[in-house]
C-alpha cells in the first residue's frame, strides 16, 4: 500500500529554504565573467592576476584548481566557449593598441589571433556549430557594427553598415540569426535582428524606452532583454516582433537575463531591499520571482548550468575580491508572510491519501495559478503554472515522488496564498 500523509503548519511560521553558495575561487585577485564549458563540467572566466592583466582562466565546475589558459602582458575580457569545448573565444587589448578577437584551446597553449586590424573588437560569441565567431567592431563608419568572421580564420564579413550603434550581438539557436540592441534614429537602443547571412535589419521593439543585451530563447521563439521603464525590468518579445512582454514590474533596477536551457526559467541580477545586488528567476512566462541569494554581498553575472541544476556567478565576497561562485537553480523559497493576504487562502484535501490519490487543491477564487513543490535541500521537484484555473479547486497528481519530506506552496495571480509540509511514506 502507498500511504501519503500531509501535515498543515501554520502559515507565517514557514522558514525559507536557501541552499548554500559554493565559492568556486577564494584567492586576493578578482576574477569576472563566468561561463559554462558546453559539458558543464567547466566554468571559464577573466581573473586580474599576479601578472598585472586580466587573463583568462578555467576551473572544474565540482570545484578543483584553477588553470590560467593565457599569461601574457596584455588584457583579456570575455571569454566564451565553443560548443565542442575545445576552444575559448575572447578580445584582447594586444600589440596593436587595439582590441582583438583571440581564441586559445581550452586546454591552454598558444593564442590565435582571428582580427589584427586598426580597429576595436568585442563582444566574441561563437555560432552554434563552432564555424563561425561573431562580434561587434568599431570600424570605418565611426560606429560599431556587426561582423562575423570564420573561426578558423579569414576573412571578416560585414552584417550591418549603417550610421548607427550596434551591440552584443547573440546567435540564435539555430544558427541562422543574430540579435543586438541598436541605437535608432530618436536615439533609444532598440533590440533588432539580422540574418547571419547578411541582409536587412529587423527592429523587435519600437517605443520610446531603452532596450538591451538581449538573449535568445533556447527554442529561438523569444528574446528576453533589459527595459528601461521607471526601473529597470525584464521583457521579453517574439522572435518576430510584436507586443513586448513584461517579466518583472517592482520598484527594483533588474539586469542581465538569462534563459535556462530548458526555456522555463530568466536568471537574473536584481538590486533588492537589502542594497545588495541578489541573484533571482522568474518563470519565463510570468509571475513572481525567486531569491536564489540573500547575504549582504552582492552578486552579479549569473549564467545558468547546461543540465539546468546550478547558477554560476560573481561575488564580490568577504575576501574583499570578486570571486566565482555556484549555488542551486532549485534555490530559495521565499518567505512570504501569508495570513489573511489579498491572494485568498488555500486549503489541501484530503489529509491522508493512498495509492496514486491525487492531491484536490481549493483556492478561495479562480484566477492564475502555479503550484511548486520542493524537496527538503529547497530542490524544486515540481511545477505547474502559471495557468488560469476556471475554478476554484484542481487535482494534482504526485504519485511519481519518492518518500520523504516536501513543501507545497502555491501562487495566485502572482502572490504566494499557501505553502503546506508533505510527507510522503509508503
Amino acid at each position: 500500500m502507498r500511504r501519503v500523509i500531509l501535515f498543515t503548519v501554520m502559515l507565517g511560521l514557514f522558514l525559507p529554504l536557501w541552499a548554500q553558495e559554493i565559492p568556486l575561487t577564494s584567492d586576493s585577485f578578482a576574477h569576472w565573467y563566468p561561463q559554462w564549458s558546453a559539458d558543464g563540467n567547466w566554468v571559464t572566466y577573466q581573473k586580474l592576476d599576479g601578472t598585472g592583466y586580466r587573463q583568462i582562466y578555467r576551473i572544474p565546475s565540482a570545484d578543483g584548481t584553477e588553470t590560467p589558459l593565457t599569461s601574457d602582458s596584455y588584457d583579456h575580457y570575455e571569454p566564451q566557449w565553443s560548443s565542442d569545448g575545445n576552444w575559448v573565444v575572447y578580445h584582447k587589448y594586444d600589440g596593436t593598441g587595439y582590441r582583438q578577437i583571440y581564441k586559445v584551446s581550452s586546454g591552454g597553449g598558444i593564442e590565435t589571433g582571428l582580427t589584427g586590424d586598426s580597429y576595436d573588437h568585442k563582444y566574441p560569441q561563437w555560432s552554434p556549430d563552432g564555424n563561425w565567431v561573431v562580434y561587434q567592431k568599431l570600424d570605418g563608419t565611426g560606429y560599431p557594427q556587426i561582423y562575423k568572421i570564420p573561426s578558423g580564420g579569414g576573412a571578416e564579413i560585414l552584417l550591418t553598415s549603417d550610421s548607427y550603434d550596434h551591440y552584443e550581438p547573440q546567435w540564435s539557436s539555430d544558427g541562422n540569426w543574430i540579435v543586438y540592441h541598436k541605437t535608432d534614429a530618436v536615439g533609444y537602443r532598440q533590440i533588432y535582428k539580422v540574418s547571419s547571412a547578411g541582409g536587412t535589419e529587423t527592429p523587435l521593439t519600437s517605443d520610446s524606452y531603452h532596450h538591451s543585451y538581449p538573449e535568445w530563447s533556447p527554442d529561438g521563439n523569444w528574446v528576453v532583454y533589459e527595459k528601461s521603464t521607471s526601473y529597470l525590468q525584464i521583457y521579453k518579445v517574439s522572435s518576430t516582433g510584436g507586443a513586448e512582454t513584461p517579466l518583472t514590474s517592482d520598484s527594483f533596477d533588474h539586469h542581465d537575463p538569462q534563459w535556462s536551457f530548458d526555456g522555463n526559467w530568466i536568471v537574473y541580477y536584481r538590486d533588492d531591499a537589502s542594497t545588495y545586488d541578489q541573484i533571482y528567476k522568474v518563470p519565463s512566462t510570468g509571475g513572481s520571482d525567486t531569491a536564489l541569494t540573500s547575504d549582504s554581498y552582492d552578486h552579479q553575472d549569473p549564467q545558468w548550468s547546461p543540465d539546468g541544476n546550478w547558477i554560476v556567478y560573481v561575488k564580490l565576497d568577504a575576501t574583499g575580491y570578486s570571486q566565482i561562485y555556484k549555488v542551486s537553480s532549485d534555490a530559495g523559497i521565499e518567505e512570504t508572510e501569508i495570513g489573511n493576504n489579498q491572494a485568498g487562502t488555500i486549503s489541501v484535501y484530503p489529509n491522508l491519501l493512498t495509492g496514486n490519490t491525487p492531491v484536490r487543491l481549493s483556492l478561495s477564487k479562480k484566477g492564475y495559478v502555479e503550484v511548486s513543490v520542493y524537496g527538503i535541500s529547497g530542490r524544486l521537484v515540481y511545477h505547474n503554472g502559471p495557468v488560469q484555473w476556471s475554478e476554484v479547486s484542481h487535482v494534482l497528481h504526485l504519485k511519481d515522488l519518492q518518500n520523504g519530506l516536501y513543501f507545497l506552496k502555491v501562487k495566485l495571480d502572482g502572490h504566494s496564498v499557501g505553502k503546506e509540509k508533505l510527507i510522503i511514506f509508503r
